[in-house]
């Protein structure tokens, strides 16, 4: 501030102070102006150099956080000098005698006067008449002499003459660079002055997308961010932005989320401009970067894991077809209830024609779901807040090309049923046919037909976006109704018969849901049509297996041959129909072995039977003669162990010969090895007894169901044959195994095993008897049957002569006729 004037001090000396303060501060308004210039300029600088080098290192912007704060400190900055170098210096008070200290410094001529004019007039000290005059005087003298005084040479302008080259300089190459340059201008403009995030004007611009599976979809990141299912691969691809330059190469760097590191990889170049790499198996989340040429994204692209679209479960409310009666019956209501069938793997089997929802439950929020086989389609769309399309739901049936033949917009009720509010439930009604059914109606039918055994595929989308990489497969396998089977086998009877026989047939016949009706079927010599008998036991309750029976002690079925009046050499045929309950594609019939029989006299059935009764006898006679030689080769075995026994006395009365113990050795093993033999030949023998028991079994049963048995024969088969040969099987040959067993254990023992084989001897001797006198038995029947074939041979033989004789009679007749000249 300016001082008030002195009425004492000349008006000269005051305009001079007064000049020397304005100039004063016009310097200290223009050196500071010029350091503030100076300064603004190197803070431009320096935050473009910084720019510059930080993305040419990085390829990044500079955070916008770290423009702002330097632009904060470099105000605040610009704000502290500003005040340093000019305000505060212009506010500082400049007295007087300092203004005129300065002058006298500078101007030595002035000889300190005006400095203590200044003093003493500012002095309020009485002064005398001559200190008074001097004062005057010399007030005087300054102010004629500052006229003339060049108050710039006050100034040492060397440090203003520096600022104002620095601040001219500086922006001098501001206005250079913002003339030659003037993207850079706008850059650091950009950056610093607006703060955006993408400021510098790259050659290179790359954008980041997903390659996703299936069908190569590409997905573009929201706001930085994709959803990537769990587990899958993660295909990225880099295309470069339209009316950028290309790069020749990108480097892919990641990193991820949970810490677990990340990796860096040059990406495969697909074509100009696009790139692709491929990271296998993501479990984590992960944060992605891509450089090429003077690209790189400043803020990364981030990939969330989230959990794929699955369905946890899938099951089958089943209702089977009425007839197979697989449903439970509801006891109160009467009606059958659902069959509930968990879908465990990839298949499931089904009776055709069944009905059935299938029920599928996701692992999450499902906005699609599609369900495919080659023939139909139908898709079910949720509506998403996010989607600016209406869904598009819809049920369509595809031809063998696989082109949509036909499609039916599904209505809000079919979506309420099929679809629940939480769209993680889905329930769809099918039925199960063998062959596409669909009309050329209008209406989607309560239960939609679906083929059997075609391969399904369900496509899931879910609120992410996510579809499954593959899709979920299925197949429902139709179970076709089999016709009944029937196993039939003849018991008793051979393919001769007689006129009064009764045919007994045994077996089972089977279904797979239940047997509607069974009985014989039969055809006499060449008709075509079979005629049908019924069983004295039907089936009833539809059921899954009937066993042939009359009764609980008859376990067969019997057809009486003469009711049909059917006479020698006439045939039939005879089988088992079966005919289930299948009243959608069936009922199913079928039949089983047909028998084929001929019609013979009783004497020729009996003709037949002995010649099985003969090589019974023969076989039978076979076993005789070799359970004789076992019993044979354990009687030499007798003499052999009784020798060892009298060498081992010998041993332990102290003698001793080098050959015994040789000789001991081929006993032991003569025996052993007579055991074996003899062990094996009895099983094989008895169970050829067994065979032949069985054997005069049927022959028995044939003589009975063929009508031609008497009292008489019958007893003589069963007393003098089957008891004895049932007592042969049933305990003869287990007593002599046994013993055989127990001679050979003994053996391995090093024991004596000659009471075993002396007791298998004595059975083998009673069994002997016995078989003989069986056989002994056959030969009375075998004579007896030889008897009555005689006696048919000579029946034979006189129908024969009877023949003969009318024919010679009938010829001898003509001929008297001719010679009679009769015709």
């Amino acid at each position: 501030m300016n001082e008030p004037s002195n009425s004492s001090i000349p008006q000269e000396i005051t305009n001079l102070l007064n000049r020397l303060r304005g100039k004063i501060r016009r310097y200290i308004l223009l050196e500071g102006t010029a350091k503030l210039l100076t300064v603004i300029g190197l803070v431009f600088w320096i935050s473009f150099i910084i720019d510059w080098a930080y993305f040419q290192l990085s390829h990044f912007e500079l955070p916008i956080w770290f423009r702002a704060s330097y632009n904060l400190i470099s105000l605040t900055t610009i704000l502290f000098l500003a005040g340093s170098f000019i305000f505060f210096r212009l506010m500082k008070r400049m007295r007087r005698k300092a203004l005129a200290l300065v002058l006298e410094k500078r101007f030595p001529e002035l000889n300190d006067r005006l400095a203590t004019a200044i003093e003493l007039n500012e002095t309020n000290s009485p002064q005398n008449a001559l200190t008074q005059a001097m004062l005057e005087r010399t007030v005087k003298e300054v102010a004629q002499g500052s006229q003339q005084l060049p108050l710039e040479d006050v100034f040492d302008k060397r440090p203003l003459r520096r600022a104002v080259l620095w601040a001219f300089a500086l922006f001098i190459s501001i206005l250079s660079l913002a003339i030659i340059n003037q993207p850079a201008m706008a850059r650091w403009a950009k950056g610093y002055l607006e703060l955006r995030s993408d400021y510098w004007n790259r050659e290179t611009g790359l954008v980041v997308k997903v390659i996703a599976q299936p069908g190569d979809r590409i997905k573009e990141f929201q706001d930085l961010t994709y959803k990537h299912g769990l587990g899958n691969d993660l295909t990225l691809l880099v295309e470069t932005v339209d009316g950028k330059k290309a790069p020749e190469r990108v480097q892919l760097t990641y990193r991820m989320q949970n810490g677990r590191g990340g990796g860096r990889t040059v990406m495969s170049r697909m074509g100009e401009g696009r790139f692709k790499h491929t990271i296998t198996d993501l479990l984590d989340g992960i944060q992605v970067w891509v450089s090429g040429n003077d690209f790189t994204n400043p803020e990364p692209y981030l990939v969330k894991i989230v959990e794929t679209p699955v369905l946890d479960q899938v099951q089958l409310e089943c209702y089977y077809p009425e007839y197979t009666g697989l449903n439970q019956i509801d006891s109160e209501t009467g009606n059958p209830q659902a069959d509930i069938q968990i879908v465990q793997g990839t298949q499931i089997a089904l009776p055709l024609n069944t009905k059935f929802d299938m029920i599928s439950t996701a692992n999450k929020l499902i906005t699609r779901f599609s369900f495919e086989t080659d023939q139909l389609k139908l898709q079910l769309e949720r509506s998403s807040k996010d989607s600016a399309t209406a869904p598009n739901n819809f049920l369509a049936w595809k031809n063998s090309e696989g082109e949509v033949i036909k499609q039916i917009a599904l209505t809000q009720s079919h979506m309420t049923q099929m679809l629940d509010s939480e769209g993680r439930h889905f329930r769809i009604p099918f039925a199960l046919v063998s062959e596409d059914k669909h009309t050329d109606s209008d209406t989607i039918p309560k239960y939609i037909p679906l083929i059997a055994d075609q391969p399904i595929r369900i496509y899931l989308e879910d609120e992410d976006g996510l579809l499954v990489t593959e899709p979920i497969r299925l197949s429902i396998n139709g179970i076709i109704d089999q016709a009944p089977k029937v196993d039939t086998q003849l018991t008793g009877i051979g393919k001769s018969v007689t006129r009064k026989a009764m045919i007994p047939l045994e077996g089972i016949i089977t279904d797979d849901y239940g047997i509607q009706s069974a009985h014989f079927d039969f055809f006499v010599d060449q008709e075509k049509d079979f005629r049908p008998r019924p069983f004295r036991n039907k089936p009833s309750g539809k059921p899954k297996e009937f066993i042939l029976q009359r009764s609980e002690n008859n376990l067969w079925e019997r057809f009486e041959v003469l009711p049909l009046d059917l006479k020698v050499g006439q045939k039939i045929s005879l089988t088992v129909q079966a005919k289930d309950a299948d009243d959608l594609s069936g009922p199913h019939e079928t039949h089983g072995e047909i028998y084929h029989f001929e019609i013979v006299t009783d004497e020729e059935l009996l003709s037949l039977l002995y010649s099985k009764e003969l090589n019974l006898r023969k076989r039978f006679e076979q076993i005789f003669r070799e359970v004789t030689q076992t019993r044979d080769d354990l009687s030499e075995r007798i003499d052999q162990l009784q020798q060892s026994q009298t060498i081992k006395e010998k041993q332990k009365q102290g003698q001793s010969d080098p050959k015994w113990q040789v000789i001991l050795e081929e006993i032991y093993n003569a025996v052993a090895t007579s055991a074996d033999r003899s062990l094996y030949g009895t099983r094989k023998n008895a169970t050829e007894t067994a065979s032949i028991v069985e054997s005069f079994y049927d022959i028995r049963e044939e003589l009975v169901n063929n009508g031609v048995a008497t009292t008489q024969i019958l007893s003589r088969i069963d007393d003098k044959i089957l008891k004895p040969l049932t007592i042969i099987r049933e305990q003869d040959f287990p007593d002599v195994d046994q013993q055989l067993g127990l001679s050979r254990l003994a053996i391995e023992k090093d024991d004596d095993p000659l009471p075993e084989i002396q007791t298998s001897i004595e059975l083998l001797d009673a069994m002997l008897v016995r078989m003989q006198n069986v056989l002994n038995e056959m030969q009375d029947l075998l004579e007896f049957h030889e008897a009555i074939e005689m006696l048919k041979n000579l029946i034979e033989k006189e129908k024969e002569l009877t023949e003969d004789t009318k024919k010679f009679r009938k010829n001898k007749l003509l001929d008297r006729l001719k010679g009679l000249g009769l015709d």
